[in-house]
């Protein structure tokens, strides 16, 4: 297995942090194209420590076919079983199943004993008990009560039905998340662009229905043949550098008629893709989209979720939504890294942004969302309180926070300036590091306080590297804490050391004052509150593999902090 990323890690050490210490089903929040596979690969490792079976939920036959061929590539010893109808798969004895919810809803009893699901785009999950999802994991548990159900998705709310996280849902609470703009920063997710779109359609005039505009009011208005010649044609000239660009379109016939128009400006083949593509053809125009013999490929209602062309570099966004999580996996299709891929163009011609906000903002969605899927609970309360949306506590109006965590978001509108940026926040600040120092560090006036590892960073900012202005900045490393405090103590440590991750702080010390840990050389801050944090850290060494002590072998999947009792 490849050596995951710190954000897959966490992921991993969260969720069974959550399993060994709380009775409910966690929830993992990463964007699209974070590599969700590894994640769910992590959690299948440890289950199998336990000698847990594990059966991976999905809802469509490409995403299965896909992440099983990458979960057998990572982890090459598991035998891994496919149960999908779609796929001519009806494999049940073994001890890790890629499934697919249509095809196994009501097949629990032919699987056998199962002690994790693993529920892949956990957003569709509705709250219905008598939804697939809600009769099969009822049916799993009849045969082994202590079965835990652990949730990866990119938004997690659900159309119409706000929050995927409440006492009374599925999943009680969001364990982790990693936040787009972190990662684009970081360079694991692609820079998004976007440029205003001057042929960008009015949705005032759309009516809605359940909480989503109503799909054939949607289709004729963005299908009106002016609306349709404005988009393709501003489309294919800000694209004219673009070498993979994917429209989602409203309906059939607009998808059908951007084709006709965009093949007719540009004198280019035009692939298209609808519920009605026969399957030899639509894996046909993939297959030339994804090898870039294709330039150009319009679809309607199929590639939101599931489809990974890493090429994509333009997204035209011809058709409007209310759901934030649409969205994010609408603009998700671009956030890939791929060679020559600087960063991804995104239009919009149906106020998305506007309406949502900019997905690399840690706030994206929550607002809308909550305006959205609350309205009632809201009138409810009589203006006394709100609802949280990761416990579903009822909260005073004015509540900044919840008690379980939670952080209302403030709305700010979307960026619409052509960058990519955190809108609403502070710009982080780079920093090259001078020197490092560490020492014990006690909470003054709590002397039983578990005392903490403090690390010091001389520095000066990046732009001025020859100059004399320098600046402390600090981070606090809880070594000797527990719960996820631990948790990230234990993420900090293996990112800069193959050692054990010591049990105390002065063990820390002494592993550091041998050279048993490298030192980041940069630092991105950002402004929290009155409080400066280190956002995330660069390194430009290998983390040292000899030193005064005798070395261990590294094991990145091992987790602490969260017991040894089986969870299940």
């Amino acid at each position: 297995m490849i050596q995951p990323r710190w954000y897959q890690s966490g992921s991993n050490l969260a969720v069974w942090n959550y399993l060994c210490n709380d009775q409910g089903n966690p929830l993992v929040v990463l964007p699209t194209g974070a590599g969700k596979s590894l994640v769910i690969a992590l959690l299948i490792e440890q289950a199998r420590k336990f000698d847990g079976r594990v059966i991976v939920l999905q809802h469509r036959k490409e995403l299965i076919e896909q992440n099983a061929a990458e979960l057998r590539e990572l982890m090459p010893s598991v035998d891994i079983g496919i149960y999908s109808a779609g796929l001519k798969s009806r494999q049940t004895s073994h001890d890790v199943l890629m499934a697919g919810i249509q095809s196994i809803y009501k097949k629990a009893a032919d699987i056998g004993e199962r002690h994790l699901i693993i529920i892949d785009e956990a957003h569709l999950v509705s709250e219905k008990d008598e939804s697939m999802y809600g009769q099969f994991i009822g049916e799993v548990r009849a045969l082994n009560p202590k079965c835990r159900v652990t949730g990866l998705t990119a938004t997690p709310f659900r159309t119409g039905e706000g929050p995927l996280c409440g006492r009374t849902k599925l999943f009680q609470r969001i364990v982790y998340e990693a936040f787009t703009g972190d990662l684009i920063e970081q360079g694991f997710l692609c820079p998004i662009t976007n440029k205003p779109a001057e042929a960008e359609v009015d949705t005032e005039r759309i009516k809605t229905r359940g909480g989503e505009f109503i799909e054939s009011d949607m289709q004729s208005v963005f299908g009106m043949v002016d609306n349709v010649k404005a988009a393709c044609l501003e489309t294919v000239g800000k694209c004219h550098d673009r070498k993979s660009v994917l429209v989602f379109t409203s309906g059939v016939k607009h998808a059908e008629d951007v084709v006709r128009i965009l093949e007719e400006q540009t004198g280019e083949r035009v692939g298209l893709v609808t519920g009605e593509t026969l399957p030899i053809e639509r894996s046909g125009i993939l297959s030339d989209f994804k090898s870039q013999n294709l330039r150009w490929l319009v679809n309607c209602d199929v590639l939101t979720t599931g489809f990974n062309a890493k090429s994509v570099d333009a997204i035209a966004i011809m058709r409007a939504t209310m759901s934030p999580g649409l969205f994010a996996q609408i603009v998700g299709r671009g956030l890939r890294l791929h060679p020559g891929k600087t960063n991804c163009l995104i239009l919009d011609f149906g106020e998305n942004i506007k309406r949502h906000g900019s997905i690399d903002d840690r706030n994206f969605g929550r607002a809308s969302e909550e305006k959205r899927g609350q309205a009632a609970r809201a009138a409810a309360l009589n203006g006394r309180g709100k609802p949280c949306p990761a416990c579903g506590l009822d909260v005073a109006s004015n509540a900044r926070a919840c008690e379980c965590g939670f952080i209302f978001p403030v709305n700010h509108e979307g960026s619409s300036d052509g960058s990519s940026q955190l809108t609403g926040q502070t710009p982080p600040e780079v920093w090259t590091v001078v020197s490092a120092s560490w020492a014990k560090h006690t909470k003054r006036g709590e002397p039983d306080a578990p005392p903490t590892l403090r690390i010091d960073y001389e520095c000066r900012p990046v732009d001025s590297e020859n100059g004399l202005l320098k600046t402390k900045n600090s981070e606090w490393v809880c070594i000797e804490h527990e719960g996820f405090a631990r948790v990230k103590a234990c993420l900090w440590w293996q990112a800069r050391s193959i050692s054990e991750v010591p049990s105390t702080v002065d063990e820390a010390l002494s592993l550091l004052n041998c050279g048993a840990a490298r030192m980041a050389a940069r630092l991105t801050t950002i402004k929290d509150g009155k409080y400066t944090r280190i956002q995330s850290c660069e390194f430009t060494n290998e983390r040292p593999e000899e030193w005064d002590e005798e070395t261990e072998e590294e094991s990145f999947s091992e987790f602490s902090g969260v017991g040894d009792d089986v969870p299940f």
